[in-house]
Parts: C-alpha cells; structure tokens; sequence
C-alpha cells in the first residue's frame, strides 16, 4: 500500500509505503520489505544507477529517495522502498523441477531495464564482469536462486556450469549418444579450421575444425568459437584461439 501526500509549500506530491511488517517465518532476506537494515547489511550503489538503486550483500535491492518529473504536478517526491523481485522459473525437461532466479527492474528517465539479483550482488561485491563478454556465469553455490547473499555466490565458466549441471542430474548426455540427429541443423561453423596458441603467442596446434579443437582439448566449442571471434579477449580456458585470415565472418 502507498500513501500519498503533497508539501503544502512546494505543492511537490510525497509518495511513501505504509507500515510494513515481515512476513512471519521468512527465510531469505529479499521477503523483508523493510528498509531498515538487517544484521549484517551493507549496501553499496548499483553500477550505472548511481543515486537511484542499492543493492546489499544480503541480496536485497532498494531504490533511494529522489523527485521525478510529473506530466501533471510538475515534481513528485518518491520515497526509496525495497524493491519486490520477480521470481523467474526455469524448468529443467529432465528432472521437472526449477532453477530459480530473482530479476528486479530498473527505471530511470523512462527507460526501464531488468537485471538479474545474484549478479548484481556479485559485480558490486566481488568483481566487475562483462558478462556478455567473459562468457562466465554466478551461480548459487547451494543451488537454492532464492539465495543470493554474497557468500553463496560463485563465479564459473560455462564448462564448470555444465559439469555441475551434469553432476547434478540436470543433463543426460547419454540421450544425445543415442537420438537420431540426422534431421537437426547442422552448424557449419564448426567446419572451419581454428588454431591454438599460449598465452606467449607461440603456436600450439592447428585444428581442422572447431569440433576437432574441443575434442583434443575437452573446451566448450562455444567458448573456442566466441574466442576466436574476439570475444573474451580472444581466450578461452588460458589460450589464445584464432581463426585463418578472412575466416572468422564465416562463424555467424
């Protein structure tokens, strides 16, 4: 519930939450919507909304008081609250349960974004990550998305994702060893030919094709081919990974 109220002298309108109380019995700290700290909490801003958002090493998030533009009244006061995530369910075809994640939205000028609560959390308290370009993940380190205090955090690679996926009983490989393939896309890209360097520089290996460099080297094929795009730098898993000159167009 919202009350409403506006400044006798400026004519600013004030919105604040009313009274609110935890809900008995709560396990994670993202269900108290006070905005009192709890034991421990600290809260530092979220990267590129400086001023607007917070996030704490609890795993809560909250927007800070500010005045925005109002088509109507000119101004209007807003009073930071914590922000109630939405809770995201990804079910797993194999064992018919959900990986949970929190997503919580952010608007600033209009313009609205949603971002995902762990890496949040992960990015302002342990290191800053491109994660589109790094190709690593956050993961929750007992499984439960409900979880995102900073100690439960962990950042993986996307191989160390899927092996803990698999050790988990989230993949069966096994299926794809034995189902009829013929009739799926083929993905030509894995066709063209990739070579492996050191960190140095020196050439390691010349491999025919993409799929020939991650069965000698058990690296995700995917993590080799947006290497040698670019991406991450141009490695993955320690070694420089390029194309032959003029291929690397070929791998869309």
């Amino acid at each position: 519930m919202i009350n409403v109220s506006r400044c006798s002298r400026s004519g600013i309108l004030f919105m604040s939450e009313e009274n609110y109380t935890a809900p008995l019995g709560s396990k994670y700290p993202y269900e108290n919507r006070l905005i009192k700290n709890l034991k421990g909490e600290t809260w530092k801003d979220v990267r590129n909304y400086e001023g607007y958002y917070q996030v704490s090493n609890l795993g809560r998030v909250k927007s800070l008081d500010r005045i925005i533009p109002h088509s109507r009244l000119n101004q209007q006061f807003v009073k930071g609250r914590i922000l109630k995530p939405k809770v995201v369910k990804d079910f797993n075809k194999l064992t018919g349960d959900a990986m949970i994640s929190l997503q919580v939205s952010f608007t600033v000028e209009g313009v609205t974004r949603y971002h995902n609560i762990r890496r949040l959390v992960f990015a302002r308290f342990r290191k800053k990550i491109a994660f589109e370009k790094d190709g690593m993940y956050v993961i929750n380190k007992d499984g439960d998305g409900y979880n995102n205090r900073i100690s439960n955090l962990k950042l993986v690679s996307k191989s160390e994702k899927q092996r803990r996926s698999i050790d988990n009983g989230r993949q069966d490989f096994e299926y794809l060893k034995m189902v009829d393939r013929s009739a799926w896309k083929k993905n030509y890209s894995r066709r063209i030919a990739v070579s492996q360097y050191s960190a140095n520089g020196k050439l390691i290996k010349n491999y025919k094709s993409i799929r020939q460099a991650h069965e000698a080297t058990g690296f995700d094929s995917k993590g080799i081919s947006n290497a040698a795009k670019g991406l991450y730098g141009g490695y993955w898993r320690g070694f420089k990974w390029k194309f032959p000159t003029g291929k690397a167009n070929m791998t869309k």
